[in-house]
């Protein structure tokens, strides 16, 4: 007798009915499992023993997993090794006719599942968190594969998928946030292939509910990070195609997030990568298929621009910038800003309550912390978490309450300004508030930080600088440079002793996180007030560094309010008046009366 090719497939069996070949195939998409050019690739280095979960290193595997693994100490390691998404690629070559790849899918899933029963996985978070998702899904679109190879694998194969319905039909296995997303992604994968239609119900209930909680009329996601949000958008855009696969329909509640890329738009600095704000990357938005996207992560020569120059989101974030490019500046050269407010104990946000970044010249004045890792436990991590790793204030030796939120109190935009107050009780005992007057067209900007307490603080102002910048001290300024700009931070007359730390670790302070895992030192500009009440004033001066420009600024209380004066080089000058509520600036030297009646 002659064997059998194995490049033929057996002929499909009666197991077939046991669930929905035609689901588990329509289903069968989305980033981690659509085919790639790299399938061979990794194919190959999985036939090898090679294992490569990015953004970590490449693991040699043993010849007998255990379950147990963490080579590299890192939980995110450990999350992708026990989603199995790993091995789609066998899957997807194995159905181009490399048949033989589905046995090494086979051996290393079914070590999974005899070694890690419902809820008692060899990882602490095995069976949680999305992680069991991702391993249901991945179970479910091999099912034609193994049917078509290898049949009698089928039958055990279909009873850990119920096990992971099971699982995830339980409401307390249900997280929160994005995780929460993929678990209703999975319980409906299930019901779809498994013919479940509870369970495709209740995946689409909880899907509907989620949306409107996450999602505000503004289509700004819940998570707090703009690298979040771009992940949401694509995340929920592939819920609803499956939802409409498998239902025919999708609630309406859907329709919310496709305003979701204008708001991204606006969170995109002028070299077209976002802003680093929350738990973000330096990475630029593209392929989203909006025109604001497109806009934006073409330097303005596709798409369409936003409207507006100034966008405040309800949410807590608020985006300005001197031009989208027009004759006069280019949208590459244009100036912008950030702002944060509103609830600070966001998903994948930071504690980073009236926090403020600057660019102008092409590159970052002031910058975010940034995200490094999920690790809470890592110090770096805890400390870019932290008020004091971002542009605000802090009060030494008190941890901040990121269940209260930072309120807007006032803004306003003006043809060459804006004006924003913010107010933070978030530090026990504590009222912190910041009136912020901003000009990109004229580069400069006013800070008004004060602080009342009901016993004596120290109250810490932070000014993070870029990597790449160099410093010096001048009197009650420091001179920023970097390679094409110059910023000057600088206050009246002997009110405060400006220090700089740079990559300190006792404290922490000083540090920067631009891509995963990876920390910089960057120079922190640090005022400190002591008392029950105080009041820091602070100006910033943006010029391109070939024309350096020396800053004063002076300030005197008056009936009508705080009126400050700040003289650039000498023939330079603008005028503020700050009130409990309300403010104005203006070019030119003008009295606090006569500014009084502009605020009229």
């Amino acid at each position: 007798m002659t064997s059998p090719d194995p490049r033929t497939p057996p002929t499909p069996t009666s197991t077939s009915s046991a669930y929905s070949r035609d689901m588990a195939e329509r289903l069968a998409f989305g980033t981690p499992f659509d085919p790639t050019p790299q399938d061979s690739k990794k194919v190959q280095e999985l036939l090898t023993g090679s294992l490569a979960l990015p953004p970590n290193p490449t693991w040699s595997m043993p010849a007998e997993i255990t379950w147990y693994e963490n080579p590299f100490k890192e939980p995110n390691w450990v999350a992708q090794f026990h989603m199995l998404r790993w091995l789609d690629p066998l899957r997807r070559q194995a159905q181009k006719g490399r048949h033989e790849l589905i046995d090494l899918w086979l051996s290393i899933a079914e070590s999974w599942i005899e070694k890690n029963p419902p809820g008692k996985g060899r990882a602490n978070y095995s069976w949680a968190d999305m992680i069991e998702a991702a391993r249901a899904m991945t179970f479910t679109f091999a099912l034609p594969v193994i049917e078509d190879l290898r049949p009698e694998k089928l039958p055990p194969l279909l009873h850990s998928i119920e096990q992971h319905g099971e699982w995830l039909a339980e409401p307390s296995h249900i997280r929160t946030g994005n995780h929460a997303l993929q678990q209703h992604q999975g319980l409906l994968v299930i019901g779809a292939v498994l013919r479940r239609p509870e369970w495709i119900e209740l995946a689409v209930s909880r899907s509907e509910t989620m949306l409107r909680e996450s999602y505000d009329d503004q289509g700004v996601n819940e998570e707090g990070a703009v690298q979040y949000h771009q992940i949401n958008f694509l995340w929920w855009r592939t819920l609803r195609r499956r939802i409409l696969l498998a239902t025919g329909s999708a609630p309406d509640a859907f329709d919310r997030i496709e305003k979701a890329p204008l708001a991204m738009a606006h969170s995109t600095r002028p070299d077209g990568r976002y802003e680093l704000i929350g738990d973000t990357e330096e990475f630029t938005p593209r392929g989203l298929g909006h025109a604001a996207i497109d806009y934006v992560s073409s330097s303005g020569t596709k798409g369409i621009a936003p409207r507006d120059r100034i966008a405040v989101f309800d949410a807590g974030y608020i985006y300005g910038r001197s031009t989208w490019g027009d004759r006069r500046q280019k949208f590459a050269d244009a100036s912008f800003y950030s702002l944060r407010f509103g609830p600070q104990n966001r998903i994948h946000g930071h504690a980073d309550g009236m926090s403020l970044t600057l660019w102008a010249g092409r590159e970052s004045l002031l910058v975010d912390s940034g995200k490094f890792a999920y690790d809470a436990k890592d110090p770096y991590r805890a400390h870019l978490l932290s008020r004091a790793s971002h542009n605000s204030l802090s009060v030494a030796g008190v941890e901040h309450d990121r269940t209260i939120s930072v309120e807007l109190t006032a803004s306003g935009q003006h043809d060459d300004f804006e004006h924003y107050r913010f107010e933070d009780r978030g530090y026990a005992g504590t009222v912190l508030t910041r009136h912020l007057l901003i000009s990109l067209q004229w580069g400069v900007a006013l800070v008004i930080d004060e602080f009342v307490a009901d016993q004596e603080i120290t109250v810490n102002q932070s000014w993070h600088l870029a990597p790449t910048a160099s410093h010096r001290k001048e009197t009650d300024t420091v001179v920023v440079r970097t390679a094409a700009n110059e910023l000057r931070l600088s206050w009246p007359e002997g009110t405060v002793t400006p220090k700089i730390v740079r990559g300190s670790r006792a404290p922490f302070q000083g540090w920067f996180s631009p891509t995963w895992r990876v920390i910089e030192p960057t120079r922190v500009v640090e005022t400190s007030s002591i008392g029950i009440q105080g009041r820091v004033v602070t100006a910033l001066s943006f010029t391109a560094a070939k024309e350096p420009r020396p800053v004063s600024v002076s300030m005197e209380e008056t009936d009508q309010g705080l009126h400050l004066q700040i003289a650039r080089a000498d023939t330079d000058a603008f005028s503020a008046l700050v009130t409990d509520t309300d403010a104005v600036l203006v070019r030119g030297e003008q009295t606090a009366a006569d500014l009084s009646h502009v605020l009229r």
